[in-house]
C-alpha cells in the first residue's frame, strides 16, 4: 500500500490528554495536577485541577472548552512565537 492508497480522515474534536502542572513539597509528596483532557465525547477539552495539599481531602475542580473556543482563545491572548510567523501573499 503506497501512502497515496490510505484513506484520508479528518478528525473534530478533542483526542487525549496531557500533564500541564504537578507541584510537589519537600518530600516529594504530591500536592497538586493540572491537566487538559478530551470529554468522552469528544466534544470538549476539560481542564482538571487536583488539589491534594490537605490529608484525606482531594478536590478536583474542572472547568469544559470546545476546541473552537479554546484555538479562539490562545490566538486572541497567547504570544506568537518568533519565527512562526508566516509571509503573506500580497495580491
Amino acid at each position: 500500500m503506497t501512502p497515496t492508497d490510505l484513506p484520508k480522515t479528518t478528525t473534530n474534536g478533542a483526542l487525549g490528554a496531557m500533564h500541564l502542572l504537578a507541584e510537589y513539597d519537600a518530600q516529594e509528596n504530591q500536592l497538586r495536577r493540572v491537566r487538559l483532557e478530551a470529554s468522552s465525547d469528544s466534544r470538549s477539552v476539560i481542564l482538571v485541577d487536583t488539589d491534594l495539599r490537605r490529608p484525606g481531602v482531594q478536590r478536583e475542580t474542572r472547568h469544559e472548552i470546545t476546541p473552537a473556543e479554546l484555538i479562539a482563545l490562545i490566538r486572541a491572548r497567547g504570544a506568537e512565537l518568533p519565527g512562526e510567523n508566516h509571509a503573506r501573499a500580497s495580491i
